[in-house]
């Protein structure tokens, strides 16, 4: 389907609290398939949103074939107000947190590469960075992330982290914040990479030490293991078994999930997902409700905003359509003119031409200045009607 120049925009949303991860990496695959080049996409470990500007029926009808059940399909105001909560961090598992005002600079920078940007969305995310950069000025101490929320869930069936031996599998970014939580909880820690060299850097910053990517039996010496890979973590039936024996509590960060099916059945509830994390309602989870009462207010504002904006836009994009519309309409009547007194001295051209140029301004002052005025769009929409802009 091709992107329409005139439309709303459309936000397809897909989050761990209502849609399964499997659900949410199909529906990714299928976003990548049909709306990459159109979209803006963002995949976090917990969401999976689509982002684009098309006319409501159209996508309305693509929306039923590619949303998962629990998914939801938000419009125009509703849309752009959930862009920015996201934004601001104020849908996160952890509110606030910086991870996903990364994600979505990336994901902003990666359609504008593509050439996928639409300038509504360009100018939507770029409001709803800049609100959440302005979140993230107001926090106090040091910010919390999902890595943080992963070793509370380990303290919660273990006890405090301090003296514990945490592994830590995987040396990318939540693998990075995990050992750096682990290690200021007085936890001794422990990095396995799938990489050697990235176990050594991680732990060269850390003071932590290096296990094997499969530590074997070594496994059920660890009071907690956060997994955190971009693929799966292929441990022998050794550590499966010495998983079977131990009270070590796994917490697997990845999506899709990296811990093996048999290792994840063996381990039962001492098995933590990532969607599972999203449905932990802690401290983490909320604000106080003077920073929650001044995160809705921020997002009011930068509503307001955008939609200002993206109000005057459509009344200026509706005055050029109009003004262009009667010049193509001047000009045509003034070439059938010009053929039929060919012999028109080219004064007289100049000062008909001039004429109807000036009658046209005249005409028109009025509906352009009324779109000016235009507040809640319902001149501007009168006007593409009437003259079919």
């Amino acid at each position: 389907m091709n992107q329409p120049v005139h439309g709303e925009i459309v936000a397809l949303v897909t989050h761990a609290r209502q849609v399964p991860a499997l659900e949410r990496e199909r529906f990714a695959a299928r976003l990548r398939d049909e709306w990459t080049g159109r979209a803006l996409i963002l995949e976090t470990c917990h969401r999976v949103e689509g982002y684009v500007v098309g006319t409501v029926d159209a996508d309305q009808r693509a929306l039923g074939d590619s949303l998962p059940a629990g998914g939801k399909a938000l419009t125009g105001d509703s849309a752009v107000r959930h862009a920015i909560t996201v934004a601001i961090g104020r849908d996160s598992v952890v509110v606030g947190e910086d991870q996903v005002l990364h994600q979505l600079r990336t994901s902003v920078d990666s359609a504008r590469a593509a050439g996928a940007l639409d300038p509504v969305l360009e100018r939507l995310f770029a409001v709803a960075l800049q609100a959440g950069r302005r979140a993230r000025s107001w926090r106090h101490g040091p910010p919390r992330s999902l890595a943080d929320v992963a070793l509370a869930s380990i303290e919660r069936q273990s006890g405090p982290l301090h003296g514990r031996d945490i592994l830590i599998v995987g040396a990318g970014r939540m693998g990075r914040l995990a050992a750096k939580a682990a290690v200021a909880s007085g936890a001794s820690v422990a990095i396995a990479n799938r990489s050697a060299d990235g176990a050594e850097a991680l732990a060269a910053t850390t003071g932590a030490r290096i296990e094997p990517f499969d530590t074997g039996v070594r496994i059920g010496a660890f009071d907690g293991v956060v997994v955190a890979l971009a693929g799966p973590w292929p441990i022998s039936a050794a550590t499966i078994d010495a998983l079977r024996g131990s009270t070590t509590v796994v917490v697997d960060l990845s999506v899709p999930a990296a811990v093996p099916a048999r290792a994840a059945e063996i381990l039962g509830a001492r098995l933590i997902t990532a969607d599972a994390l999203a449905l932990v309602e802690s401290e983490a989870r909320e604000p106080q409700d003077k920073t929650a009462a001044r995160f809705e207010a921020l997002i009011d504002r930068a509503t307001s905003e955008f939609l200002r904006w993206l109000k005057g836009r459509d009344g200026r994009a509706a005055a050029e359509a109009l003004i262009n519309y009667a010049d193509r309409e001047r000009e045509a009547e003034l070439a059938a003119l010009w053929r039929r007194l060919p012999t028109l001295e080219p004064e007289t051209r100049d000062a008909i031409e001039g004429m109807t140029r000036h009658l046209a301004t005249r005409l028109l002052r009025e509906p352009l200045e009324r779109l000016g005025r235009d507040s809640d769009g319902r001149d501007e929409r009168a006007v593409r009607d009437i003259f079919s802009l």
